[in-house]
């Protein structure tokens, strides 16, 4: 058995990697690798521990097909929409992702964004840092509404942030339930709330959902505060509405924009939410302990 680890080195400990080479011969590549070299194309069976960042988010199915004896893909994100899973479920490769291992890290980076946004921190940035009194007063947090729809882990917490901050918590999903939180339609939700927080999964099915017509439904003193990139909300035309005055601010992550794209009370930071001493640490050791499991050929997709 082999391990492929498509990764730098450094983030792991010593005990983690000798642990994976009593089980199996261990590789590790930390450029873009090269799927011609004889160690991806030899009999032995593999495990490829992969990196998103070396691939560019891209692990193809006519890449990986042609790699022979490949027993598993073990990827150290949440998401796995990078790479076609049930293809590679239907040629009996095991494929892990890691969950939950950054949720507190990613929960606080939304309420960061939050105040960012409702105190008017792009207006000052894109003014060169001068206050202008009549542009930019910003919002208190407390006893406002927040608005969260998808109720996983990670909304779940953004929503306890909030709460323990005074703010009165509504929330949408479509499966989970808290009687901690008032549940509500999404319709309601985006009418009622003051700040939205799209925390669903990025799929197909959520691709979107917040179209021209949902957004419409919200007030214009409202905000959209996303850490899930903009796959699920319209940016543009979300944007619109900030420059027509019917949304007051939207804060977000993306690797595409910056915040000196866009004009007006808009944030955009890299995608950094999850990025934590304590959440990169975690996210390491469960990785290392999927490349150890999957040779036990245990499917562990969360």
């Amino acid at each position: 058995m082999r391990i492929i680890i498509i990764s730098s080195k450094s983030g792991f400990l010593p005990q983690q990697i000798e642990a994976m080479k009593n089980t199996a011969k261990v590789i590790f590549v930390v450029e873009k690798p090269d799927f011609k070299s004889s160690y991806f194309n030899d009999q032995e069976e593999k495990v490829i521990a992969l990196g998103p960042e070396q691939l560019d988010w891209k692990f193809p199915q006519e890449v990986w097909e042609k790699i022979p004896n490949l027993k598993a893909v073990c990827v150290p994100t949440t998401g796995f929409d990078w790479v076609d899973g049930r293809a590679m479920k239907k040629a009996g490769i095991v494929l892990t992702n890691v969950p939950k291992y950054s949720t507190e890290s990613v929960a606080e980076y939304a309420i960061s964004l939050m105040f960012n946004v409702s105190k008017k921190l792009p207006l000052v940035l894109k003014n060169n840092w001068k206050i202008d009194y009549s542009k930019h007063q910003g919002w208190e947090i407390k006893g406002k509404i927040m608005g969260v729809i998808g109720l996983g882990s990670i909304g779940a917490r953004i929503a306890e942030l909030g709460q323990q901050m005074g703010m009165k918590v509504i929330y949408w999903s479509r499966e989970a339930r808290d009687s901690r939180f008032k549940y509500h339609s999404l319709n309601e939700v985006l009418r009622k709330a003051d700040y939205i927080f799209p925390a669903l999964a990025r799929n197909k099915e959520t691709k979107g959902l917040l179209d021209k017509s949902k957004l419409n439904q919200m007030k214009k003193d409202s905000f959209i505060v996303s850490i899930t990139g903009d796959d699920i909300f319209d940016l543009q035309y979300a944007i619109q509405l900030v420059h027509k005055g019917r949304l007051a601010g939207i804060a977000l992550e993306s690797e595409k924009e910056t915040v000196q794209n866009y004009e007006g009370n808009i944030w955009i930071t890299p995608p950094i939410a999850w990025f934590t001493k304590e959440a990169f640490a975690e996210d390491i050791k469960i990785w290392t302990k999927h490349s150890l499991l999957v040779q036990k050929e245990k499917q562990l997709i969360k």
